[in-house]
């Protein structure tokens, strides 16, 4: 909450007039979610965007709270349940869309429906991150044809490409590599802006997109 609030207050010196409010979302919880979607109902009649961001990036082997696979459970069942639960306020906007930001690692996943969250000593971090972001992508392509094509709520996903955050603390990447070849966070919102907001965008829905 306190890095929240201070990107509020960043945003607030370029817009002092914004309206901006920040309520705490733990995407590894089950229950997070759903308190973070009761407080949210309580505040708005619709919800125009939803972008699923937030996630974790070649973890040790951990689980959440709720018993899955920590990557599989904060990237992918997270984000999936906060969509569903917050579905009728984006059916109440006149138009609304949802963004769930994946990866390109999602073209060498694969789902493992028989051990969905590696046990039995079959974790492995890389595998783990692309099972997560493969099954957005899908997801991402199942919601939009079960709401179909009249739906006012359309369904995007996207690489954003490798961004220079703290999504990389996990690994040993290098400074100096990152700075060289990794995008700097503005650069690598620009996808995920463009799948918000763009009107050419306005009659997709499910498709990938990629940053090159």
């Amino acid at each position: 909450m306190k890095k929240a609030e201070s990107a509020i207050d960043d945003m607030k010196g370029v817009n002092p007039s914004a309206d901006i409010t920040a309520l705490k979302l733990d995407l590894s919880s089950f229950k997070s979610v759903r308190q973070f979607a009761d407080e949210l109902k309580a505040r708005e009649s619709a919800v125009d965007i939803l972008i699923n961001n937030a996630g974790i990036y070649q973890c040790p082997e951990w689980e959440t709270i709720d018993g899955f696979e920590m990557q599989f459970g904060t990237n992918h069942l997270g984000p999936f349940l906060l969509t569903l639960t917050l579905l009728p306020l984006l059916k109440s906007a006149p138009v609304a869309r949802i963004v769930n930001v994946a990866s390109g690692y999602h073209e060498i996943g694969k789902i493992h429906f028989d051990n969905i969250n590696l046990k039995n000593g079959t974790y492995d971090p890389e595998k783990a991150y692309c099972q997560s972001k493969l099954a957005m992508v899908l997801c991402t392509r199942e919601m939009a044809r079960r709401l179909g094509t009249e739906s006012n709520v359309k369904c995007y996903a996207l690489n954003p490409g490798v961004i220079k955050t703290d999504l990389q603390r996990h690994q040993n990447y290098s400074q100096t590599m990152m700075n060289m070849m990794f995008l700097t966070p503005e650069m690598g919102a620009q996808t995920t802006l463009y799948c918000a907001l763009d009107e050419k965008l306005d009659n997709e829905s499910g498709f990938y997109y990629d940053f090159r």
